[in-house]
Parts: C-alpha cells; sequence; structure tokens
C-alpha cells in the first residue's frame, strides 16, 4: 500500500503549448488542395483523351498531332507544380508558418503555364473558326478574339515577372493582372464560341439529318464555351473580391484543365459525327422533311438513288468544308482501325 505522503505524478506538459499559433489555411493552401484534387481528376481523363486520339487519328496532320503532344505536356507540367507546390508548403516545411507567405518557384511558375496552356487552346478554335467562317463579319470577330488574346499574354507576362518578384503575401496588391489574364480570356472565349455558333446557324440545309447534327454541334459548343467561361469569370471575381487568398488560383487549377479537356473533346468527336453522317447516307435519311415522299413518287428508282446521292454529296461536302469531320479519309481510317482491331484480337 503507497504512503500518503506519497506525491502524484503531474500530467505531461503539453509540447506544443510554447508554439505559436498557426494562421487559418482554409482559404489559402486549403483551397490549393481542393484545386488540385480535381484538377488530378481531369488530368486523368486528358491523359485519356490523349491516348485515346494517338490510338484513333494516326493520319491527322502533323500540327495536330504537336497540339495534342503539347497540350499533355503542359497539363503534365501543370499538375506536378501544383503537387510539388502543396508538398513543400504543407509537409516539407510543416510547423514553418512564415514560409506560407513567403511563396515557392512552383507557384510562381503556375501563371506562365496557366496562360500557356489557355492561349494555345484558344488559338485552336480562332484556327476552326477561321476554317468554318470566311465572311468579312466573321474575320472581324476572330481578330477581335486575337487582340484579347494578346492582352491575355501581356498579362500573364507581367504576372509572371511580378510573381518571381513579390513574395506571395505581396502578390495580392497586383492581383488585378490575374483579373486581366482571365478577364480577357472570357472575352475570347466569348468572341469564338458567338462566331461559331452564328456560323453553325447560318449553315442550316432544311435537311433532318444534317441540321439534327448541326443543332448537336452548336449546343455541344454553347456547353464547352460556356463551361470554361464560368470557371474564367469566377476566377476574375475571386481575383478582385478575395485578393489575399487562394481560392482563385484553385478555380483557374480546375479552369484550365477544362480548357485542355474540350480541345481533346473536338478533336475525339469527329469519328462520332463521321459515323453518324455515314448512318444517315446508308438509311438514306438526307431529303427534306417534306419532299422525301413527293420524290419518291414521282420519280423511278433509278432516278431516286440518283438524286438522293446528288443531294448527299452535297451535304458531306458542306460538312467537311466547316472543319468538323472529314469524311473522305474518315471512312478508310475506320476500315482500317477496325482491321487492325481485328488483327490484335487474333
Amino acid at each position: 500500500m503507497s504512503s500518503p505522503n506519497a506525491t502524484v505524478s503531474a500530467p505531461p506538459a503539453d509540447p506544443f503549448a510554447s508554439l505559436q499559433e498557426f494562421p487559418a489555411l482554409d482559404n489559402t493552401f486549403g483551397a490549393l488542395v481542393l484545386g488540385m484534387s480535381f484538377g488530378l481528376m481531369l488530368y486523368g481523363l486528358t491523359v485519356h483523351q490523349s491516348y485515346r486520339y494517338a490510338r484513333l487519328y494516326r493520319r491527322d496532320e502533323s500540327w495536330v498531332k504537336c497540339l495534342v503532344l503539347a497540350i499533355l505536356i503542359l497539363e503534365s507540367v501543370h499538375i506536378t507544380l501544383c503537387i510539388v507546390a502543396v508538398y513543400y508548403h504543407l509537409v516539407t516545411n510543416y510547423f514553418k508558418p512564415a514560409t506560407l507567405l513567403v511563396g515557392h518557384w512552383s507557384t510562381r511558375l503556375l501563371t506562365p503555364v496557366t496562360g500557356v496552356i489557355m492561349i494555345l487552346c484558344q488559338g485552336f478554335y480562332a484556327f476552326r473558326v477561321c476554317q468554318i467562317g470566311s465572311h468579312f463579319v466573321y474575320r472581324v470577330l476572330v481578330a477581335v478574339a486575337i487582340v484579347c488574346m494578346v492582352c491575355e499574354f501581356g498579362f500573364m507576362l507581367a504576372a509572371t515577372i511580378e510573381g518571381f518578384r513579390l513574395s506571395l503575401s505581396d502578390f495580392q496588391h497586383v492581383s488585378w493582372l490575374v483579373c486581366g489574364i482571365f478577364g480577357s480570356a472570357v472575352l475570347t472565349d466569348i468572341c469564338l464560341t458567338g462566331t461559331l455558333v452564328i456560323v453553325l446557324l447560318r449553315s442550316r440545309t432544311g435537311f433532318r439529318r444534317t441540321d439534327s447534327l448541326i443543332e448537336v454541334l452548336i449546343i455541344y459548343s454553347i456547353n464547352t464555351g460556356l463551361l470554361t467561361s464560368i470557371f474564367g469569370l469566377l476566377t476574375f471575381i475571386f481575383a478582385i473580391i478575395l485578393p489575399g487568398n487562394l481560392i482563385y488560383i484553385a478555380i483557374a487549377i480546375v479552369g484550365v484543365k477544362l480548357y485542355a479537356n474540350s480541345v481533346l473533346a473536338v478533336l475525339n468527336s469527329r469519328r462520332s459525327l463521321s459515323n453518324r453522317l455515314l448512318q444517315g447516307f446508308e438509311m438514306g435519311s438526307f431529303e427534306p422533311s417534306g419532299s422525301r415522299h413527293r420524290r419518291d413518287s414521282e420519280a423511278g428508282p433509278m432516278d431516286t438513288w440518283k438524286a438522293r446521292e446528288t443531294t448527299t454529296n452535297v451535304i458531306f461536302t458542306t460538312v467537311a468544308s466547316q472543319g468538323f469531320t472529314d469524311i473522305t479519309g474518315e471512312s478508310s481510317d475506320i476500315r482500317e482501325d477496325k482491321r487492325g482491331a481485328d488483327e490484335g484480337v487474333a
């Protein structure tokens, strides 16, 4: 039995009691972690779409292949910079709150890599609009978009210089440069998407199958441009109202992944569009909705076939000239890919 005079051992002192209280990281590096997490998900989609493109479109022009390769490399560098920044601030410098305000080379390089990816993707869209619309008004709208892209590049260059010159805590005083980047990007998206929709609306032929395909392209163009514009606008707003945190950087990480995936989705959608046109040709559904039955009753079998063949060729030429799909070379690619797939299975 213990003595009544025995002293009771005191509980161990808290080893962290003497440390200074950490600042809240929810709206700074917490937001960066969330942006990186969603960015990793979208990066996986980018890798999948790049693999799909390399497998299905081996006969594309060299500049298109270089574009896809450049997007994949830049996206890989971008997500690597995000991982390095999070690891440096939250793991390597754990219990060093002062380093959270200094910044790191990885966070400083995020701005130029983001700007280059966005301008590269928007340049592809501008080239596509130039190919499908030869009217003077369309060229003027594309020229306005190019001016916005030049302004975007200028803001990006200035933000990069200030990012290397200032600390992370002082960069909030020049966050208007980030606003300039994404404000110019939103204007570019609006000009290009609006021009593309106008061109598609004016390309309707009155044939049910072709008009249905054009409507699908219009909806897809609006959704793609709307999604990137929403994230660009959110980045613009948060960089203005909350310049002292990193929420706008987290939104920008997701936004730049959407730019890359939208371009790859446009390139990979050509096969499905070609199959849809070929299916309509085989089913003979390219006749105008009100005239098909009348022409079948007035013409013989051979005359009816010749009329349909002529009409179908006109539609193929119209769609192919818009830069969305190439029926002439696509069918041979489909046969070669199917033959190669059969040989691989065998």
